[in-house]
């Protein structure tokens, strides 16, 4: 027995790609240079007291830096505040096809692993007119 897609997980998608174009992430000012064609990102360290009383003794680097992959650098250039996530999600897929299928699923990890240790920020549209990305499979009534 074959099922039919339910309307609610279109509904659910729309509602989706509705959201995800009125997201848009942005860098916070941390210290990012390119190494070759990647982005190595360069941020403080947030040390536990415990951590802060070691470092005291024993020394050592008050900055971590994380060299990113071809499809993290991609992502981290793309949350410049002028892309949605939408856009973001479309843009890496296009790019990097099945190396990031779901492209959804990657881009929001990594996303989320940037919010975590606040490299970025999300905000909402600045100017009205915003382009708009539909998600693939899904078709909008505008």
């Amino acid at each position: 027995m074959d099922k039919e897609p339910s309307t609610g997980s279109i509904a659910l998608k729309l509602k989706k790609s509705i959201l995800l174009n009125q997201i848009y992430p942005v860098r916070m000012p941390v210290k990012w240079y390119y190494r070759g064609e990647r982005v190595v990102l360069e941020y403080p360290k947030n040390f536990t007291r415990f951590e802060r009383f070691l470092h005291r003794y024993l020394g050592g680097p008050t900055t971590i830096k994380r060299p990113l992959d071809e499809v993290g650098s991609s992502i981290w250039i793309l949350c410049d505040g002028e892309h949605s996530l939408a856009e973001i999600i479309y843009l890496v897929g296009e790019r990097f096809k099945e190396r990031v299928e779901p492209a959804d699923k990657v881009v929001d990890s990594f996303i989320e692993i940037l919010l975590k240790l606040n490299l970025i920020r999300l905000e909402k549209p600045k100017k009205k007119g915003a382009k708009k990305v539909v998600l693939r499979g899904v078709k909008s009534e505008d």
